[in-house]
């Protein structure tokens, strides 16, 4: 059985401060408890790296893709949750998700060959709010700044946390930000990848997730991805 990414909140698990303002989440792996059978999920059609996550990556992004789990055809998840949702990620799904709660969000989640864990995780989650740059910048060292939004960063034990401007609305209140977060598995990325390629994926899916919102004038997030600042 296949597994997928499911987040689970908690306090004081992530390290440093800004760390936990930035990722606010644990990640852990767990049994998938898809809707489908299992025999639907053996029966996926296979995609290639521009056809993951709804088209959402450019050139560059497939490129990073590829790099980080050293293939070059994906499946993903098949079958529909509890409200009949499929599990497949889509940006109007992920669009229409993204002011509820983590276990409602639809995430990408790419997985190679008959691998049962997926290279990466990709999540979008209305903010109210964002850490301090500033805090960030002289906070934790295990973190790679990058000029891109509000604030990125990657991890230097994998992943990657990007806030960007995008006001949306839920029930008539209004959140000025979104936050994607990019986990990945231990054992799927390739060891000559490096951070900057996950954070080139998350950049394109983000980017794309803004056009599907109405919000990319407002987040002017670039098609290349700059290096980190130097620490």
């Amino acid at each position: 059985m296949r597994t997928e990414f499911t987040k689970v909140r908690g306090a004081g698990l992530m390290g440093t401060a800004p760390r936990l303002a930035l990722c606010g989440a644990l990640i852990v792996i767990s049994m998938s408890g898809c809707g489908g059978s299992g025999a639907d999920d053996e029966q996926q059609s296979e995609l290639s790296a521009s056809q993951v996550c709804d088209g959402a990556l450019g050139p560059a992004g497939v490129a990073a893709l590829k790099r980080i789990s050293a293939a070059v055809r994906f499946t993903e998840l098949t079958g529909s949750n509890a409200i009949g949702e499929p599990h497949a990620f889509s940006l109007p799904l992920a669009a229409s998700h993204l002011h509820d709660d983590l276990s409602d969000r639809n995430q990408c989640q790419p997985y190679k060959g008959d691998s049962d864990r997926p290279v990466l995780s990709i999540d979008f989650e209305a903010r109210e709010n964002h850490s301090d740059p500033a805090e960030v910048t002289g906070g934790a060292r295990d973190l790679a700044i990058y000029e891109i939004g509000r604030i990125a960063v990657t991890h230097a034990d994998g992943g990657a946390t990007l806030v960007f401007a995008c006001s949306t609305k839920d029930g008539g209140q209004s959140t000025p930000y979104v936050r994607a977060n990019l986990t990945v598995a231990k054992g799927q990325v390739a060891p000559d990848s490096t951070p900057k390629d996950q954070m080139t994926v998350l950049n394109d899916a983000s980017r794309a997730l803004a056009k599907e919102v109405g919000c990319a004038a407002e987040a002017k997030l670039p098609a290349k991805v700059p290096d980190a600042l130097p620490r």
